[in-house]
């Protein structure tokens, strides 16, 4: 004899399940049942995606030139020196490609850039930007960013004193940079919000459940609130020319010194600094050994090198000094107040070293980063690793 089933309970339950689906579609209408059962983590994931894919687009637009576009990613960690807090983690992915050098085909936002770099020469200081008679290349890139600060100790709910509040960060930028030669100015804008939105907490118990195995961070509800920000970066870089005497040497010596700015709210500051590379065949290019807002990659070296071949190697070391008036992850947002919000270094002092090296289209380097105080009554020094790839994309 068959055995009877009561279908009563599998009634029910797909009633529970329907009238859920009715409440989700309800609680955001006009999207899909699929886009409303999907977790918060899930949907951010997937609106970054669909809007760096878009601008990603505009990328591409007048596209010119003989070079190869580059795709760059970049990863910054504090785990790679032996520490987790202050700032903890930063990665990029940055799409880079070479535009026409006249400007034809430029859209409004790459004139806006361009416009911004200096590439006119106006008045004295525009010819000492660029001492060189004409503008040689013109790169543009976009990068799609992700900044991560947080204290020393995970299981507290508040930052103790002289602990790095929480703050996160995620935001698009659109970087266009004129090369005469031996100087390069890059103009930058970036647009992007802090607070939940930037979906530091999630990306940080995503690796450490998965990846790091460590404890969560308990205190992300005290994190930097939302905040739309815009601000523009300047960045310029003048090749130090006594050095190109080594060109003939079998280890070739060359280097740069530059300034730049930033100007907006989630950043207001000016910086100098200098690098200095050593090693076999030096590459042309030059990318910024960690995340950096506002400079992606420069092509400012000679490209002349007698040894020039498919492999490269060096080490390089850098230094800059930062006056700072506003950082967000510190002194919070302009517009809304924060409890947990400390007073940020006037000064700020950083070092960094690493080494580096190239075959044909690929280029990988590692960098460790040193950093003076960063806000008043700060316990550690703020100290963390970089890996950078590098590689010529068919795209």
């Amino acid at each position: 004899m068959l055995p009877l089933y009561d279908f009563r309970g599998v009634a029910e339950a797909k009633d529970l399940q329907i009238n859920e689906g009715r409440r989700r579609l309800a609680l955001c209408p006009g999207r899909s049942e699929a886009w409303c059962s999907m977790s918060n983590k899930k949907r951010g994931i997937w609106t970054v995606v669909c809007i760096y894919t878009l601008f990603l687009a505009g990328a591409l637009e007048g596209a010119g030139g003989g070079e190869r576009p580059g795709l760059i990613i970049q990863w910054d960690n504090d785990l790679l020196t032996g520490t987790d807090d202050g700032y903890t983690n930063g990665a990029r992915v940055a799409h880079v490609r070479e535009l026409s050098p006249d400007g034809e085909g430029f859209n409004r936002l790459q004139k806006f850039l361009e416009s911004l770099t200096g590439v006119e020469r106006e008045g004295v200081f525009g010819d000492w930007q660029f001492p060189e008679p004409r503008i040689e290349r013109i790169h543009y890139g976009v990068g799609l960013t992700q900044l991560m600060f947080t204290p020393g100790e995970p299981e507290f709910v508040k930052p103790r004193r002289g602990e790095r509040p929480y703050a996160g960060w995620l935001g698009l930028e659109f970087s266009l940079q004129a090369n005469a030669g031996h100087s390069a100015s890059t103009a930058t804008l970036s647009v992007g919000t802090t607070g939940r939105h930037s979906y530091a907490e999630e990306s940080q118990d995503w690796v450490h459940q998965n990846i790091s195995d460590s404890l969560n961070f308990q205190g992300w509800a005290t994190q930097a609130p939302s905040e739309l920000t815009l601000n523009l970066h300047f960045d310029h870089k003048q090749r130090i020319s006594f050095l190109e005497t080594t060109n003939d040497w079998p280890i070739q010596i060359a280097g740069f010194y530059e300034w730049g700015a930033a100007l907006g709210n989630f950043r207001t500051d000016t910086y100098l600094g200098a690098l200095v590379r050593v090693g076999h065949n030096l590459p042309a290019t030059y990318t910024t050994p960690r995340v950096q807002l506002g400079s992606f990659t420069s092509t400012i070296f000679s490209e002349d090198s007698p040894q020039a071949g498919d492999f490269s190697c060096y080490g390089f070391a850098c230094a800059r000094g930062y006056a700072v008036l506003h950082d967000i992850s510190l002194d919070g947002p302009l517009f809304r107040d924060w409890e947990a919000s400390v007073d940020s270094e006037p000064w700020v002092g950083e070092l960094g070293f690493g080494v580096a090296a190239s075959w044909r289209s690929m280029e990988i380097s590692l960098a460790h980063t040193l950093r003076s105080r960063e806000f008043e009554h700060q316990l550690n020094r703020s100290r963390f690793g970089s890996v950078v790839l590098r590689v010529a994309a068919p795209f």
